[in-house]
C-alpha cells in the first residue's frame, strides 16, 4: 500500500463516518450507534497505517 492509497481511505472513512452520523442524529438521536461502525472501520484504518508504515521501514 502506497501512501496516496492510504489517504484516499481516510477520506472515504471520514465522508461515511459523516453520512453514518446524520442518519443516526436524524433518526434516533437518543441511541448513538454510530460508534460501532466508526470502531469497525477505524480497526481496518488502523491496519492499513500499520501496513504503511512497516512496508516504509522494509524498503
Amino acid at each position: 500500500m502506497n501512501t496516496s492509497t492510504f489517504f484516499e481511505n481516510l477520506k472515504r472513512y471520514a465522508a461515511v463516518l459523516v453520512f453514518f452520523t446524520a442518519i443516526n442524529l436524524i433518526t434516533s438521536p437518543n441511541n448513538l450507534w454510530v460508534v460501532w461502525p466508526a470502531l469497525g472501520m477505524g480497526i481496518a484504518l488502523l491496519k492499513d497505517l500499520l501496513d504503511l508504515t512497516s512496508s516504509k521501514r522494509c524498503g
